[in-house]
């Protein structure tokens, strides 16, 4: 059971890591939820959402893990039950900042005092602006490849074209992860329970607004930068094979007229009355010799040497 329950005099959080049959059994039967809101618990969910019930929100929230071996980002699953005196979060652990706040909440008075001290909204609210804070690193990361990807699109080597792959898939994975968090926090901005509500609070929930809208803006102009990016590649892929035909083309004209030269040599050597044409073998081999220094001209004139 990785249940841990965190108390105040008038405030519970229940903070459940990985959560088994004996922590579900427990929440079942300690709070009145809804059988739909387990079955979301424990099915992996692809986009964040929000339900209102007559005394707790159920809430799911995605937030970005990025993977420092693969630099792959991958969502990672946040699950909020608030109530009236409870705040209830379900993850797996990834998020360093959550297991975190969990830790020092629980050791220590001073943190405990600072953010359970008020309404269960506060908690939440607490809870969202550490995670979204955590996530402006990673955007931050997306950045510095962009720019040394930036740097490096002269170059056309396959690390330069899985970095490409890898910041593409990174913003569309964090784009869609970030996709509903402003509707999530403008249902919790504007509810009317007593729980969601503490001083001020319809403006600490407009900054997570804010920070949602950022990373969004933020993601769109990496998101047009990254295809730019990719179409100027491509284009220099493109140009650079077309240099390759040219020379590919050059070479085998080349290799045409050295063939050329070499059958005419064995033919010559078939002719047994060769003495009668003395001039033959020379004018052929003059004549071979004009026509490749015209190429190789035309072929300079054109620029395609």
């Amino acid at each position: 059971m990785s249940l841990k329950i965190i108390h105040t005099k008038n405030l519970r959080w229940i903070d459940i890591i990985n959560p088994d049959d004996a922590d579900l059994v427990y929440l079942k039967e300690h709070f009145p939820f809804h059988p739909l809101d387990f079955e979301d618990v424990v099915t992996p969910s692809t986009r964040p959402k929000i339900d209102a019930y007559d005394s707790y929100h159920f809430i799911i929230l995605l937030f970005p893990y990025l993977n420092k071996d693969s630099e792959e980002i991958r969502p990672v699953e946040v699950d909020f039950f608030i109530g009236h005196d409870y705040l209830v979060t379900i993850h797996d652990g990834a998020m360093k900042t959550l297991t975190n706040l969990r830790h020092n909440v629980s050791q220590y008075d001073n943190v405990r005092n600072q953010y359970m001290s008020s309404s269960p909204g506060f908690l939440l609210f607490s809870i969202l602006e550490l995670l979204f804070k955590r996530s402006f690193p990673i955007l931050d990361h997306i950045n510095r490849d962009l720019d040394q990807a930036g740097r490096d699109i002269f170059q056309s080597d396959f690390k330069t074209l899985k970095r490409f792959s890898t910041l593409k898939k990174n913003i569309i994975i964090y784009r869609r992860i970030m996709k509903m968090h402003k509707f999530v926090l403008s249902k919790l901005a504007h509810g009317k329970e007593l729980y969601l509500q503490f001083q001020f609070s319809k403006n600490y929930f407009q900054n997570l607004i804010e920070y949602a809208e950022n990373i969004w803006d933020v993601l769109a102009s990496d998101k047009e930068t990254t295809e730019s990016y990719e179409e100027t590649n491509q284009s220099l892929a493109a140009h650079r094979m077309n240099d390759i035909l040219r020379t590919l083309t050059i070479f085998s004209v080349i290799i045409f007229i050295l063939t050329l030269f070499v059958n005419i040599m064995l033919f010559a050597e078939t002719i047994t009355n060769i003495d009668e044409y003395p001039y033959l073998l020379p004018i052929t081999i003059i004549s071979l010799l004009i026509i490749t220094l015209g190429m190789l001209t035309f072929f300079k004139r054109r620029k395609w040497l």
